[in-house]
């Protein structure tokens, strides 16, 4: 019988959660380093999971950078590898598919906090190796190849450039045509040897440096630490772009333009949109730049891919949507969230885009799903509840007094991880049972977010509800807690 070797949504989320962690912190570097970057590829700074629909995007570098046109690849490894998926049977999905030689990759090790998927820390510098650097030595086959990876990875293989990085933060103590010699803090040593089967490796410090722990020491490939953000280009690099014949190329100038503003590009974006043998997603980057800047034509092409015979289509309005901060944006995702015509999946992409809208009527919007029968709806529309919360306090705790019994549950949920309010306040009314059942809840999960004075003022008010919340407390810091059989 063949066994299903899928990755289950624990490992999958735990890969998507490290590459978000990787560019995010490429993206804080290159703040640092005088670039403006955004995310150019859709949704590699998160680590949402789209189980149904699946978006086939533009393959495209992670990070643009505003100012100078530059693109970077964000690469986190768990542990410290230049490597590259690779296909060799589809073109698309070949290791530099759509880039261009000035394209960076950004190479960094990321260590998990503890056993939650989502939680990684920054472990290394960052390394930054032009594609171009890449493919030379790929030519001159300086590369390893992996064997072709199972069903579960999608039949690809793995391209990696050898290098060495430091084991600890160190000092480089000696530097030799064969070796490189370091001391650690602690004064433990460490050589490098710089020969290889497929050549020698390059050493990428000098002696007397200071060394981070999991910094490159030698590579098949330069690397920069620091590069160079003062070429400046205009509007006009773009509008070229604009025009290229490559469609990452088109895309990423697309979503440049609604990002750093445009004069000259208007007659363009609208060519773009209007234009029937143009990818969809370009489309949908040119009408949220026109969007973006109130521009009719836009906001109507965005309202029709709304209503598209693909979901995927459907899916990717939605989440523009979620990108554009404009009145007309949230008017259009609530419309989706509560038409119950519309695909399961698409009303929880509407709820989680509400997440980036911090208004009472998103909150309202929101909290009037909690008494649907879908549960990934319901799901997704408390996890955006509770990004949007802190500054819904006041409308949260007005609510779970005022709503019907079927709606608490979410509302609950929210602010037993919210601070900024006395859990008295939402059991002033000592008659309604299921309220105080809440209550306990809050106060019962959210016990670090509240006073003492508050915990004290239920026990006097409310002895039944007290002792209901620490009844969860002991439960919540038993070692027993979440300890599964297997």
């Amino acid at each position: 019988m063949a066994i299903n070797s899928f990755k289950d949504d624990q490992s999958f989320l735990e890969k998507l959660a490290l590459g978000a962690t990787g560019t995010k912190a490429t993206i804080s570097r290159l703040i640092k380093l005088g670039f403006r970057p955004i995310e150019l590829e859709r949704g590699s700074t998160g680590y949402k999971i789209w189980k149904k629909i699946k978006i086939k995007r533009v393959r495209v570098p992670d990070i643009l950078c505003l100012k100078t046109g530059k693109r970077f690849e964000s690469r986190a490894k768990s542990k410290l590898e230049i490597s590259m998926s690779h296909s060799l049977k589809d073109p698309n999905r070949a290791w530099d598919s759509g880039m261009r030689s000035d394209d960076r990759v950004a190479v960094l090790v990321c260590t998990q906090q503890n056993d939650l998927p989502i939680n990684w820390n920054i472990d290394s510098p960052i390394h930054f190796i032009t594609i171009e650097e890449m493919r030379n030595a790929a030519k001159k086959k300086r590369v390893n190849i992996t064997k072709p990876k199972g069903v579960e990875e999608g039949s690809e293989i793995r391209m990696i450039w050898p290098c060495k990085g430091a084991n600890q933060d160190s000092s480089v103590t000696e530097l030799t045509s064969n070796s490189i010699k370091l001391l650690s803090s602690t004064n433990k040593p460490q050589r490098c040897v710089l020969s290889r089967k497929n050549g020698k490796l390059i050493p990428q410090c000098k002696q007397g440096d200071n060394i981070k722990k999991n910094q490159i020491i030698a590579s098949c490939v330069n690397i920069e630490l620091s590069p160079e953000s003062d070429v400046e280009v205009n509007e006009s690099y773009y509008i070229d772009k604009l025009k290229s014949a490559s469609l990452s190329e088109r895309y990423a100038s697309a979503k440049a333009l609604r990002f750093r503003g445009y004069n000259k590009s208007l007659k363009l974006l609208k060519e773009r949109i209007i234009d029937s043998e143009e990818d969809i997603y370009v489309q949908l980057e040119a009408a949220a730049a026109l969007a973006a800047y109130d521009n009719t034509e836009g906001w109507d092409f965005i309202r029709k891919s709304l209503n598209s015979d693909y979901l995927t289509v459907q899916l990717e309005t939605v989440i523009v949507l979620s990108e554009i901060a404009k009145n007309i944006s949230e008017e259009l995702l609530v419309e989706v969230l509560l038409d119950s015509n519309r695909d399961i999946e698409i009303r929880s992409g509407a709820a989680w885009a509400l997440g980036e809208f911090a208004t009472n009527k998103s909150a309202s919007a929101l909290i009037n799903t909690f008494n649907l029968a879908s549960v990934e709806i319901k799901v997704e529309a408390a996890r955006a509840l509770l990004k949007i919360a802190p500054s819904q306090i006041d409308l949260l705790v007005n609510a779970i007094k005022e709503v019907e019994e079927s709606k608490r549950d979410g509302i609950a949920w929210a602010l037993s991880r919210c601070r900024g309010f006395s859990p008295i306040d939402i059991i002033k009314d000592s008659s309604d049972n299921n309220l105080r059942k809440w209550a306990s809840y809050i106060i019962g999960y959210g016990k670090d977010n509240f006073l003492e004075n508050h915990i004290t003022d239920i026990c006097n008010k409310d002895p039944e509800v007290h002792f209901a919340a620490s009844v969860l407390w002991q439960i919540l810091s038993s070692w027993i807690y979440n300890l599964n059989e297997y």
